[in-house]
């Protein structure tokens, strides 16, 4: 296992966590998915800086990218900054369904069916992308959505009304995840840690006038405060730093399938930290979808792509 693909999990586990920190802060859905890209923009602004900062060459090379920049065509920056605008937006709405979702069903299966976006994107991308969809991407995949659905069969003492809401707004949410890693694809000569601090703003100036008129940002305890900054930090900004500084060593399409050991940690941290309902399914599904990145993984020709996806 390259260092690559071992940055890639880290970010995963990160991510399979975020569920336990939302159900745990005493704000609702738009509030948090607002804070979350304020204080996750402002942490890759730090980082950008100091990058910045540290970069002798960083002139130089600011140059080379203007003159690359001003020899081509308007209308194509035009439809970049308009894609990065638009992901940006979607970003903001993707939180808000994900951590709504956590009100009606469990932070495993909301989770899981989040993550049929993946499976979207790896159908899509021969189309959209232009990417070779190999036999063996296609068993992966089959598997993974095999162990989706032992997964979901997990039993919840949830209304038949909760659970259709649940569903709704997850799923809601995974269209969104899909469409913006399809639309990052298309935003050319900008940098990862640029393209997702604007995403990243953007995200959380969609929601600032829903935010404003609905004036229900109210911290019941300290402890909010301090989940909502480590929310922000070390699920928002360290994670997408490790993610992006290793998916151009990695296929887009097998960073998809390790995306899938997002809803497996997701699973684990819902049963032992909050406690949620647990079946032998869970149990079965978790271990196919876990089989089927590392099968997907396996001796890997590492591809340098552009303008990765991104997990949200």
């Amino acid at each position: 296992m390259n260092k690559a693909t071992i940055k890639v999990l880290i970010a995963m586990l990160l991510w399979g966590s975020l569920g336990v920190f939302v159900k745990n802060i005493s704000l609702d859905s738009v509030e948090i998915a607002f804070f979350r890209g304020i204080i996750g923009s402002v942490f890759l602004g730090i980082v950008l800086f100091v990058r910045m900062q540290n970069n002798k060459k960083l002139k130089q090379k600011s140059d080379e990218l203007s003159n690359k920049l001003e020899a081509e065509d308007e209308n194509t920056n035009k439809k970049g900054i308009i894609i990065l605008i638009i992901s940006g937006m979607a970003i903001g709405l993707n939180w808000v369904f994900l951590f709504n979702s956590y009100n009606y069903i469990t932070v495993a299966n909301a989770t899981i069916v989040y993550y049929l976006a993946p499976v979207i994107v790896i159908f899509v991308s021969p189309i959209f992308l232009k990417e070779k969809l190999t036999l063996k991407k296609v068993l992966s995949v089959i598997c993974a959505m095999i162990g989706l659905v032992l997964i979901v069969r997990t039993g919840q003492s949830s209304s038949n009304i909760n659970l259709t809401q649940g569903i709704i707004n997850a799923f809601a949410a995974a269209c969104l995840y899909a469409s913006v890693i399809i639309l990052n694809k298309f935003i050319k000569n900008v940098d990862d840690y640029t393209k997702t601090f604007i995403q990243l703003f953007m995200a959380s100036m969609v929601l600032l006038p829903w935010v404003i008129y609905r004036n229900n940002i109210i911290f019941d305890s300290p402890k909010s405060i301090i989940l909502i900054a480590i929310l922000g930090i070390a699920h928002t900004g360290i994670a997408y730093c490790l993610y992006f500084s290793a998916m151009k060593e990695l296929k887009a399409q097998s960073i998809a399938i390790l995306g899938y050991l997002d809803p497996v940690s997701s699973v684990v941290f819902s049963i032992f930290l909050l406690k949620e309902p647990f079946s032998i399914y869970q149990l079965i599904g978790g271990v196919i979808i876990l089989l089927s990145a590392v099968i997907a993984e396996r001796n890997p020709k590492p591809k340098t792509i552009e303008n990765g996806e991104i997990n949200l």
